[in-house]
């Protein structure tokens, strides 16, 4: 088992699963992202998406911050405030639908690498789905402010499958982490060339 991927699948529980008492999110989302930056540096070693993955987690920490408060959901009568809760959550769901993808993709390099191309597959599909969710809620945001009821139950189902979507990446995190196993190290080619030893005689 590769625990780098199992800690991402929990780290990401914490970002994609709420439990509030009154404001306050009693799962942190920056200590999930905080798992996430952690796991991928050793994953980065052999995949460089993992480690732009791991540049975004960093900024996701500083980022769901405000989370914690629940500051993003605001009163509607406080105009200027809700603006800034509208804006923020854009820039939060921007920054992790990149964080994803880059994610995704790296499991999808690491699949083929192992030739396992039923996991490769897999992520590619999340990865669609969780693309194609996020972005149009991104697009179809904006519209909710001057017609609400016209999209309002339209972005509630964006919402419904795109929290599903998640759930669907923190199990394929959990089936890479089983299949993919322990990294194995790459080979020193400092140390052949220096021993001598030459594959192609």
């Amino acid at each position: 088992m590769n625990r780098f991927y199992v800690r991402i699948s929990w780290g990401l529980t914490l970002v994609f699963v709420h439990f509030r008492i009154q404001a306050v999110d009693l799962l942190p989302d920056f200590i999930g992202f905080w798992m996430a930056a952690s796991a991928l540096g050793g994953l980065g070693r052999q995949e460089h998406a993992f480690r732009v993955a791991r540049l975004l987690a960093i900024v996701l920490i500083f980022l769901s911050l405000p989370n914690l408060i629940n500051a993003g959901e605001a009163p509607v009568a406080d105009e200027a405030f809700s603006f800034f809760g509208f804006s923020y959550g854009l820039l939060y769901s921007a920054f992790l639908l990149a964080f994803i993808y880059y994610l995704c993709t790296g499991i999808i390099s690491a699949a083929k690498r192992n030739s396992l191309s039923e996991l490769a597959l897999s992520a590619h599909i999340r990865r669609s789905v969780f693309l194609t969710v996020t972005g149009a809620t991104l697009i179809l945001s904006p519209l909710a402010l001057n017609t609400p009821e016209t999209w309002q139950y339209l972005l509630i189902m964006l919402v419904i499958i795109g929290f599903l979507s998640g759930i669907s990446i923190i199990l394929l995190l959990r089936r890479a982490g089983h299949l993919l196993g322990p990294l194995v190290p790459a080979p020193d080619t400092r140390e052949s060339l220096l021993s001598g030893e030459d594959k192609h005689t």
